[in-house]
C-alpha cells in the first residue's frame, strides 16, 4: 500500500487568520497605533496632590500570573511643602497579551513606606496616595519591559527536547529561478469532475494543470505560463498555447487570479524551475554572491539574497540560517552540514546595533537567544465557557488509532486531520489550543477539565507533540481556563538553548512504521523547512520568509492541501506566529458542491471562528473587539522634544511626562535611590538626596563574611519592614550613605538600570517593528506579497 503522510495539526496552520493586508505596506498618513505602556513615570492628580509612580521593578513572576514588585513613588502637595519620595511594594495579578505584547497588572495590592517620616506624618501621606491611587487601579506594562526586569533563570521556559539539526535539501542559483514544492507525491485532482480533461495540482504552492489530452503540465509564473511533459523533472519552457479546459475554469472567486492571466505573456525571461517533493530551501543571489563586511566580526553577509547567509573570513565557510538553525558549507552550492551546536565566536559578537543583529536569537548562549526562549514560554491563557462546547471531527473510513511509540499508553487517529488521542479508554482532542473530551472517538465533546499526564509523554519526534504545551489551568463550575507556550505553533526550544522552528525531522522518517494506513495527513515536520522561516522578535515568533521564489501560496503546502474525505482543498498564504496564531488568507473551495469561503479574521489559538467562545482578559475573541475598553488615550508633544500621553480609564486618570526624571529606584534595602545625570548614585534621606559611592569590593574573607552579615542583617530589617504597614521612627542619618550602602547593592541598582534600559529599548524596537516604520522589518506573509497570478519572482 502506497505511504502517505499525517497532515498538519490543525492547531498549528488551518483556522487562525487576519487580512492580507497586514502584510501590506502600512500606510505612513494614517495615525501609527496607540501603545497599550504609554511610558513611565506615571502621574496621577486628586485631593490637591500629585502622585507619581516609577516604573516598578519585578523581584518575581510566579507562573506568569502573580508579579511581586517594587516601585518608587513621590508626593507633591497636600500638607507637604516639598516633595515626598517613598515605596511602593506588593503582589498583582497579572494578564498576558501577547497579541499586543503588554502585560496588565491587576487588583494591584501595595504597602507603603516612607523613608524618615515619622510614623504620623506617613500614616497622613499614605491615606492620601490610595485616595489618588487606589489598590483597584490596573496599570498596563509593555511585556517586553516585564521581561527586562525578571531573572530568566527563576522563570518557567518551554523544556528543551530532541529536535533534528540535520540540513534538508538546499538549492542554490546565482540566476532567476521559482521553487515548486508538492507534498508527498503529487496529487492532481479534476477542476470539473464531469469533464477531467484538466485537472489541477491539490497539493503544490503553485498553480499546476495538467491537460490528459494531450499529457502536458501547465505551471502559471506570475503573468506567463510555462510547460513540461513531466512535473518533476521538466524541463519547463514558455507554454505557446493554453489547453482549451483552462480558459473554461469555473467563473468564482477561487479561480480569479488565474483566469486574469489567459491566455498569459510572453515569457520574457525563463527561470530556472527547481521541482520537489520533499522540504527544501533553497538560497537565491542576484549574479555571483556580493559580500558586506560586519563591523567588529570576521563575517560577511551574502547581500544580494534574501536569505540569511553569511562568510565567515575566518574559517572561509559559508553558513545559512532557516527555521533557528544553522548549516555551514565550503561554497553555496554545498553540501551544507549542520553547524548549529559549534558555530564560530564571531556571531555571538555581532554588534547589538548592527543590521544582522537580529540573527543573534539563534546563536547559543547569547543574550538574544535566552530572551527568545523566555519570549515563547510565556503562556497566553483563554477562558471557554463549558456549555458553549462544540467541536466537529472527521475521519476518512472508520476511525483508526495506532500507538505512539515512547508515549505512555497514548494511541493517535492516523486518518483524521484532527488531533485526537486515545489515552485509557478515553477519548482527547486539542483544538485552538481548547481540550476537548469525548467517550467515543466521533463524540459527542466537551471541554475538558482535566487531561491525562501519560499526554505530556508524547515525544518531540512524533506529529501531535504540540499538543503537549496546552495544559488546564483552572475551572469553574461553569468554565475552564487552558493555557499554552509556543511549542504548540511548533516553535521548540533545542537541546542547545534556541527556540527553532519544528523538529526538523523528514516526512520519511514519521511514516517510515506506518504501512497499514488508508489515508493519512502530513505532519507539522514537514514545515519545518520550505517557507525560509525566520525569526523575529519583534514579532514574536517565526514567520515565512518573503521571498517570492517559495510560490504564490508560501511555502511548502502553506496552504495548500486535499482532503479526499470531504473533497474540499485549500489554498493561500501563511505567516507563523507564536503560540498557533498566524497571519495570512486561506481560500477553501469544495469543487463537488460547488462551495466557495474566503475568511479574513484577527485569530488567535483560542479561536475566531465562532465555534465557541473563549475569552483572554477583557478580550472576546470571537468577536474581534475590545469589550471593556481601558479608555481614551490622547497624545502631546512640545517643541523641547518632551512627550506626553494621557489616558482615561475606569479606575484612575493619569498623565505620563517622559523627561529626565524617571531614574528612581527601590533598592533590595527598601532604600529610595535616584541615578544623577553623572550616572552615579544618590540616596534619599531626610527630604534630601546623599550621593552614595558605595564600598569597593574585597577578596578578603573576612571582609566578604562582613559585608554579607551586614547584607543580610539590611535584608532582614527590609523585610520586617515590608511585613507591616506602620512607619517606625528611622535612625538619624546624615551623608553617611556611603558607609552604609555596599558595592553589591550599588551593583543591583546597575543591574535595575540595565534592565529597565533594556525594556525601554526592547519595546521602543518592538513598536517600530509592529509600526512598520523604518525602525523595523514589515510583516509578511509566507511567500511574500501574493499578487494576481501566480507570484512574483526575480
Amino acid at each position: 500500500m502506497k505511504k502517505s503522510i499525517r497532515f498538519l495539526s490543525v492547531a498549528i496552520v488551518s483556522s487562525f487568520l487576519i487580512s492580507l493586508s497586514s502584510a501590506a505596506t502600512p500606510d505612513k498618513s494614517a495615525p501609527a497605533a496607540k501603545p497599550s505602556d504609554p511610558g513611565w513615570p506615571r502621574r496621577f492628580k486628586g485631593g490637591g496632590q500629585e502622585v507619581v509612580v516609577y516604573q516598578p521593578q519585578a523581584d518575581s513572576w510566579d507562573n506568569y500570573t502573580k508579579l511581586h514588585y517594587r516601585a518608587a513613588i513621590s508626593v507633591k502637595g497636600g500638607s507637604s511643602k516639598k516633595e515626598i519620595f517613598g515605596v511602593a511594594e506588593g503582589d498583582a495579578e497579572t494578564v498576558v497579551d501577547p497579541d499586543t505584547r503588554t502585560v496588565e497588572l491587576k487588583r494591584t495590592n501595595y504597602d507603603l513606606r516612607f523613608p524618615g517620616m515619622k510614623p504620623e506624618e506617613a500614616a497622613v501621606v499614605e491615606k492620601s496616595v490610595r485616595q489618588v491611587v487606589p489598590p483597584s487601579s490596573s496599570f498596563v506594562m509593555s511585556l517586553d519591559r516585564v521581561l527586562a526586569l525578571v531573572d530568566p533563570a527563576k522563570q518557567p521556559t518551554q523544556r528543551p527536547v530532541e529536535v533534528s539539526v540535520d540540513p534538508p535539501k538546499i538549492l542554490y542559483s546565482p540566476k532567476t529561478a521559482i521553487l515548486v514544492m508538492f507534498m508527498g507525491e503529487p496529487q492532481f485532482k479534476p477542476v470539473d469532475k464531469e469533464k477531467p480533461d484538466l485537472m489541477f495540482g491539490a497539493n503544490t504552492n503553485w498553480d499546476v494543470f495538467f491537460d490528459t489530452t494531450n499529457s502536458s503540465y501547465y505551471l502559471l509564473n506570475g503573468d506567463n505560463w510555462l510547460t513540461a511533459s513531466d512535473p518533476l523533472k521538466g524541463p519547463w519552457t514558455a507554454a505557446a498555447k493554453l489547453p482549451a479546459g483552462v480558459s473554461k475554469l469555473p467563473p468564482n472567486e477561487n479561480w480569479s487570479d488565474v483566469r486574469k492571466n489567459i491566455p498569459g505573456k510572453k515569457a520574457k525571461e525563463i527561470p530556472a524551475v527547481f521541482v520537489t517533493s520533499e522540504p527544501t530551501e533553497m538560497i537565491l543571489t542576484k549574479g555571483e554572491p556580493a559580500f558586506a563586511p560586519v563591523t567588529g566580526t570576521k563575517l560577511m553577509k551574502v547581500s544580494n539574497t534574501d536569505s540569511t547567509v553569511f562568510m565567515n573570513s575566518a574559517d572561509k565557510q559559508f553558513y545559512f540560517l532557516v527555521a533557528g538553525r544553522w548549516f555551514r558549507a565550503s561554497n553555496m552550492a554545498g553540501p551544507w552540514a549542520a553547524a548549529s551546536n559549534d558555530l564560530p565566536k564571531e556571531f555571538a559578537a555581532i554588534p547589538e546595533g548592527s543590521a544582522v543583529a537580529g540573527v543573534k536569537s539563534t546563536v547559543p548562549g547569547t543574550e538574544e537567544a535566552k530572551d527568545a526562549v523566555l519570549l515563547a514560554s510565556v503562556p497566553r491563557t483563554t477562558t471557554v465557557k463549558t456549555a458553549d462546547a462544540k467541536l466537529d471531527v472527521t475521519y476518512k473510513g472508520e476511525p483508526k488509532f495506532v500507538a505512539i511509540k515512547g508515549a505512555n499508553n497514548v494511541q493517535y487517529a492516523t486518518n483524521s486531520p484532527n488531533t485526537v488521542l486515545l489515552v485509557s479508554g478515553g477519548y482527547y482532542c486539542c483544538e485552538k489550543g481548547a481540550w476537548f473530551c469525548g467517550g467515543t472517538a466521533k463524540g459527542p465533546w466537551a471541554y475538558c477539565t482535566s487531561v491525562p499526564k501519560d499526554i505530556y509523554t508524547i515525544p518531540a519526534n512524533h506529529p501531535t507533540h504540540n499538543v503537549t504545551y496546552v495544559t488546564v489551568q483552572s475551572t469553574t463550575p461553569t468554565t475552564v481556563v487552558y493555557s499554552q507556550t509556543s511549542g504548540y505553533s511548533g516553535e521548540y526550544v533545542a537541546a542547545n538553548g534556541v527556540l527553532m522552528f519544528g523538529a526538523g525531522l523528514l516526512v520519511g522518517a514519521l511514516i517510515a512504521n506506518n504501512n497499514d494506513c488508508d489515508y493519512c495527513y502530513p505532519a507539522p515536520y514537514y514545515y519545518s523547512y520550505g517557507c525560509g522561516a525566520h525569526y523575529n522578535y519583534g514579532y514574536g515568533g517565526y514567520y515565512g520568509a518573503a521571498s517570492h521564489y517559495y510560490g504564490p501560496y508560501g511555502g511548502a503546502g502553506r496552504y495548500a492541501a486535499y482532503n479526499p474525505y470531504t473533497g474540499t482543498y485549500s489554498r493561500g498564504a501563511y505567516a507563523y506566529g507564536p503560540a498557533g496564531g498566524s497571519a495570512g488568507v486561506r481560500q477553501a473551495y469544495n469543487p463537488y458542491t460547488d462551495t466557495y469561503a474566503a475568511r479574513a479574521a484577527v485569530n488567535t489559538p483560542y479561536g475566531s471562528s465562532g465555534r465557541f467562545y473563549a475569552e483572554q482578559g477583557n478580550k472576546s475573541a470571537w468577536g474581534g473587539h475590545e469589550s471593556g475598553a481601558r479608555g481614551t488615550v490622547g497624545w502631546a508633544e512640545n517643541s523641547q522634544g518632551g512627550k506626553a500621553v494621557g489616558w482615561d480609564t475606569n479606575n484612575s486618570q493619569g498623565v505620563v511626562a517622559k523627561d529626565k526624571n524617571g531614574n528612581v529606584y527601590v533598592g533590595h534595602d527598601g532604600e529610595v535611590y535616584k541615578k544623577n545625570e553623572g550616572g552615579n548614585w544618590n540616596q534619599y534621606e531626610n527630604g534630601g538626596w546623599n550621593n552614595v559611592e558605595g564600598k569597593p569590593k574585597t577578596d578578603s574573607p573576612a571582609a566578604r563574611s562582613s559585608e554579607n552579615t551586614a547584607r543580610q542583617a539590611n535584608t532582614n530589617t527590609a523585610a520586617q519592614d515590608r511585613s507591616s504597614t506602620k512607619q517606625t521612627q528611622p535612625t538619624q542619618t546624615s551623608s553617611t550613605s556611603a558607609s552604609r550602602t555596599s558595592r553589591d547593592s550599588v551593583d543591583s541598582l546597575d543591574q535595575a538600570a540595565n534592565a529597565r534600559a533594556k525594556g525601554d529599548r526592547q519595546t521602543s524596537q518592538v513598536t517600530q517593528f509592529q509600526r512598520g516604520g523604518s525602525g523595523g522589518a514589515q510583516r509578511q506573509s509566507a511567500g511574500g506579497s501574493r499578487p494576481s497570478g501566480g507570484g512574483r519572482r526575480r
